[in-house]
């Protein structure tokens, strides 16, 4: 009989760790394949995501974080949504939740990870309008026809995989890498680079870091929870020495302050044919050259917002590697050349996840995939084959399961009926919207804090800027996707996303009087 798997928050991989004693450094780690399963996930995580995960973990342990800017103004925009509560903003009230906790676009995979940090609720179960076969994964939603979305019908797909509790199956056969023979180990360094285990490997590497006298190098053993894995995420995009961090808990130390090094227009190139503009007034000092403020509509903010439901592999495959303080972009070059035997035919995904099914902005300037739900159908019961001992024929009949099922797999279901996903964002439920109202108007500050536009949000930015009024002039720019790969990419390293973001594009705008 198989013994029973430990809950996963207290699950914890043991890992042997080679220790330079002298700097008191990590030199590489033997990493198992449940390990590097974990690592990789980090890549599927939305930006929103890790700002949730990585505040509550530093609560949990009493702490600050070293670098209250991972992420750059990221952190300012997830404020944001927290303290938008007025019913003039959101579509819906679930649109809050929505980007306070974006789902995993690679969630299915992820569930079956040994150590798992993701706690977002998944999609696996949805609610179903019994009256006109629609369906939904969110909570409390009342459907186009005006009846409530009330049905819990059970998922053939996905029996015996619930969250926190992997099949042991399914970690055997691993998730992103699997075993290659009896063992899985590849050599990870500290600054997130893999490479496939052996003697000659070890040895040459060791040499080219400086390692000649082996008696300064220690073997330990390390445990890894839930807590140093979210310390791991953390370390990995502010520092280009994660495991030293995390393993002998040293401070952190980048190697280049990337946030000084941003410029706008050369920065990105456009990689595809999108051709949508959104226009904004930008309230900028004419002297500093610096962004006050921006107005915009519900267009410009539902952009903006939409950062939060972005995983990070998607943001590396777009912008490239220069725009994380961390080395986290080691660890997507790792996924793209790590040896194909090591692989399952899953890890491609992790290059450029996309965004989960409905949390993506319908008029996304960004070329960055929107996942759909897939075709579901739904029924009262499973069908199954009995044999008519007077017509000598097997007959297909209901096997009646109580609240119904649903599948991707039509076979599966007695007369399945197929399902129609809910816009959640609706506030009818009959169209694809965003996460806030586009007629209002909004402000949005040079550090990414999003309000709602009023006299009080003007007077508070003049007051903090202490510009003179007759230093100040309005321009509209129109944010295509050049302009809004680099408001993206300044968002993740700098502390003033607009004016670095946009500095050279408003050299170029105009100047208006309104």
């Amino acid at each position: 009989m198989a013994s029973e798997q430990p809950q996963e928050d207290t699950r914890t991989i043991s890992l042997k760790v080679l220790v330079e004693k002298q700097r008191n450094k990590v030199v590489l780690v033997e990493a198992t394949k449940d390990f590097v399963d974990t690592l990789f996930s980090f890549l599927s995580l939305p930006l929103g995501t890790i700002i949730r995960l990585l505040s509550n973990n530093d609560q949990q342990q009493s702490s600050v974080s070293e670098s209250s800017s991972f992420l750059g103004n990221i952190n300012n925009l997830y404020r944001s949504v927290q303290n938008l509560n007025s019913e003039d903003v959101w579509n819906n009230p679930v649109c809050q939740q929505m980007l306070l906790h974006p789902r995993n676009p690679c969630e299915a995979l992820c569930m079956k990870l040994f150590l798992n940090v993701d706690d977002t609720e998944p999609s696996n179960k949805i609610l179903v309008c019994d009256h006109c076969n629609r369906f939904t994964t969110f909570q409390n939603l009342v459907c186009i026809c005006g009846k409530p979305t009330n049905k819990h019908p059970k998922n053939l797909d996905s029996e015996g995989q619930t969250q926190g509790n992997s099949t042991i199956a399914d970690s055997k056969n691993g998730v992103f890498v699997k075993e290659n023979g009896s063992n899985f180990t590849v050599s990870l360094f500290d600054d997130l680079k893999i490479v496939p285990s052996s003697i000659m490997n070890a040895l040459h590497l060791l040499n080219e870091l400086g390692y000649s006298d082996l008696t300064q190098l220690e073997e330990i053993t390390h445990k890894f929870g839930k807590q140093e894995i979210l310390n791991l995420l953390k370390y990995c995009l502010t520092s280009h020495e994660p495991l030293t961090n995390t393993i002998l808990k040293r401070s952190s130390k980048n190697k280049d302050n990337l946030s000084c090094q941003f410029s706008s227009a050369q920065s990105v190139m456009s990689c595809s044919s999108n051709n949508s503009k959104i226009d904004i007034k930008v309230v900028q000092s004419k002297s500093q050259k610096k962004v006050v403020f921006a107005e915009a509509n519900g267009d410009f903010v539902n952009f903006i917002l939409s950062f939060l439901t972005m995983p990070l592999g998607s943001i590396i495959k777009l912008l490239g590697p220069n725009y994380f303080d961390g080395c986290v972009t080691n660890l997507y070059k790792s996924v793209e050349n790590l040896d194909s035997s090591l692989c399952t035919c899953s890890h491609t995904v992790l290059l450029n996840p996309g965004v989960a099914p409905q949390f993506g902005f319908p008029k996304q300037l960004l070329n960055i995939p929107h996942a759909e739900h897939p075709l579901y159908y739904y029924g009262t019961g499973t069908s199954k084959q009995v044999y008519d001992s007077f017509t000598h024929c097997y007959e297909n009949v209901e096997a009646k399961i109580k609240g119904g099922v649903f599948s991707k797999k039509p076979e599966s279901i007695f007369n399945g009926r197929t399902l129609t996903a809910l816009d959640p964002r609706s506030p009818n439920r009959s169209k694809v919207v965003g996460f806030v109202k586009k007629e209002a108007l909004y402000g949005v500050g040079d550090d990414l804090t999003v309000k709602a536009l009023s006299a009080d949000f003007c007077l508070s930015y003049f007051k903090e800027s202490s510009i003179p009024l007759d230093d100040l002039e309005v321009k509209v720019i129109s944010i295509g996707e050049v302009e809004a790969m680099n408001i993206l990419g300044a968002s993740l390293i700098s502390k003033f996303t607009l004016t670095n973001g946009l500095g050279d594009f408003l050299k170029e705008s105009t100047v208006t009087s309104n």
